[in-house]
Order: C-alpha cells, then structure tokens, then sequence
C-alpha cells in the first residue's frame, strides 16, 4: 500500500512538474521585466523591444534590436483640446511599422532617469493594452538602469519588418469627458489625479490648462512617488510592490480590486503611471484612463473643479 502511494505521488509530482515549466518558462514575461532577463532573452522569438526615448537618445545609444518607437503615441485631437491617443487606424499603422504582431510579446523602454521618463513607457504599454495587445512590459529602470549595469548598447538603427497586428480598441480601457462627467460623485468610482500636489490644490496650474484644481472626489498620488529615481542615483526604478500598497491604501483607494478607478493627469501622459502601477502591479482590473485629462475636463464649463481640499474629504 505505501508502495502505492509513493508510486502515485511521484506520479503527481512528475505532472506537476511538466505542468510547472511553462510556466517558468514564460514567469519573466510579467508587466516589469530586469535589464538582466532582457539581456538574456534579447534574441527571444517573437520578442519586440520599443525604444520610446527622444530620438537623440535612441541616436546615441539603445539596447541591441531596439526600433526607435518615439511616437506618436498621443496628438492632438480634433477639438483642439487634449493630447489624447491617436486615431485607431494610424496606431495599428504605426504599430505594425515597429514590427509587433498579434502573438508578439513587446517590451518598451525610456531614458530612465525620471518619473516623466518611465510615463512614456507606460503611456505606450496602455496604449497596446488599449488595442487589445496585453502581452506588454516595460524595461524596469529604462536605459539608465541598463547602461548603469554595463549592458550591451547598440548604435545601429532596427529595421524591423512589418508585422501583422490588427488591434481594436478596448473601450473599457479608456474613459471619455462624457464618461467622467456621468461618474462624478459615483461611490463606485475612484477617481485618481497623477499631478503634482501642487496642481492638485489648485495653487498652480500649467498654461494651457482654463482652471485650476481637481476632478471632485480625486484621490492624488502623484506620479513621482511610484518610482525611487534620482535616490542615490538610482535610474527610476519602481517601487516595491508593498510600499505601493502602502500608498494606495493611504490615499484611501479600497483593497477591493474589482473596483473601478479612473487615472488622470494634465495630458494623460502621467495617468499611465497611475495606470501601470494600478492594473499591472497591484491588480486592480477596471483601470482606465480619462484620456484628455484636466486640459480637456477644465475646458468644460460643466465639469465642476475643486480647490484646497481632499479628494476623500465628505
């Protein structure tokens, strides 16, 4: 009998274990990749590496195999009111000229030595999110971290071939100005204002912007607090998953990860960290991002702004 039952759990333990290895095998294909799983999977197949820095930056040095991928991933739109995300033909367009593909598995990257950095990463991460591509992640520390570990740089320019993505937007990923004018005041939604405290108060506000302070309700974490770059010279890393929990928990966003929270910021560029850091790192599943952000929600006499005053106050 015990001679049975060893038989029958080496028997579990061999499916286990060939069960297991495919999942080892893709564990690394998370939302934050290392720049040493990417130097060690840089000729991984179906594998597409996004250099999102300024075009100098790529010209200067990037990570081998890298398409200069600066944009545009946000224009202005018809209105003239917001740098919102393009037309959905012109993104697949763009995107299939980068070379990423329906079953491709894309890691994008930054300059990496600030917050507004990593944003860009991010903002393209949502963007492929948006378009129904999820198999995305971004360079952890961007191009400071990777040449700060004396990785491999290339100066030769990527000339991938054209790939076959035919994305198709996820409207659940993005919210309107006629959605957030509806879901103000909702105890369902949280809102979350990716600004600087500043700007969240109303004490200053960037020119283009018509009115200063907040969507009422907004929760701030500002976007500079997600990463710790420029502490000890570090390239902008995130932070750990538990201080980030920490945080969201004292800006007084619920445990409960099946709400929905909508980010914002001035253009919709620092919303995607909000955005990254909620859906990809802490697991909340109804993340979206109000794309015109406050440029265009100030533009509308009828959305109401808030001054001096916390978003979690009654």
């Amino acid at each position: 009998m015990n001679r049975v039952c060893k038989l029958k759990a080496s028997f579990i333990g061999v499916l286990l274990f060939m069960f297991c290895l495919p999942g080892l095998a893709t564990a690394a294909q998370s939302s934050l990749v290392s720049v040493d799983w990417l130097a060690k999977n840089l000729n991984k197949k179906d594998m597409v590496i996004l250099d999102v820095s300024e075009f100098i930056h790529y010209e200067k040095g990037h990570v081998p195999g890298a398409v200069k991928a600066f944009g545009p991933w946000m224009s202005m739109n018809r209105e003239f009111v917001g740098f919102m995300m393009p037309p959905e033909a012109d993104l697949v367009d763009m995107i299939q000229g980068y070379g990423v593909s329906n079953d491709s598995f894309v890691v994008v990257y930054d300059e990496g030595i600030t917050s507004k950095d990593t944003a860009k990463s991010a903002r393209a991460l949502w963007t492929l999110h948006a378009l129904g591509l999820n198999n995305v992640a971004i360079l952890d520390g961007g191009m400071a971290a990777w040449e700060q570990t004396e990785k491999p740089v290339s100066t030769k320019a990527a000339a991938p071939l054209g790939g076959d993505f035919t994305g198709k937007m996820v409207t659940a990923k993005v919210a309107t100005l006629a959605d957030v004018k509806k879901k103000i005041g909702s105890s369902k939604v949280y809102f979350v204002d990716n600004r600087i405290a500043d700007q969240y108060f109303g004490h200053e506000k960037n020119s283009e912007i018509s009115r200063s302070g907040h969507i009422p309700g907004a929760l701030l974490w500002p976007q500079s607090f997600m990463t710790i770059a420029g502490v000890d010279f570090a390239p902008s890393y995130f932070r750990d998953k538990e201080d980030l929990q920490k945080m969201a928990k004292g800006i007084h966003l619920p445990a409960d990860k099946n709400i929905e929270v909508i980010t914002y910021s001035n253009h919709g560029l620092a919303a995607a960290m909000g955005y990254f850091v909620l859906h990809d790192l802490l697991g909340y599943k109804n993340v979206k991002i109000f794309d015109g952000s406050i440029l265009e929600a100030a533009a509308a006499d009828d959305v109401p702004m808030v001054v001096n005053r916390w978003g979690w106050e009654k």
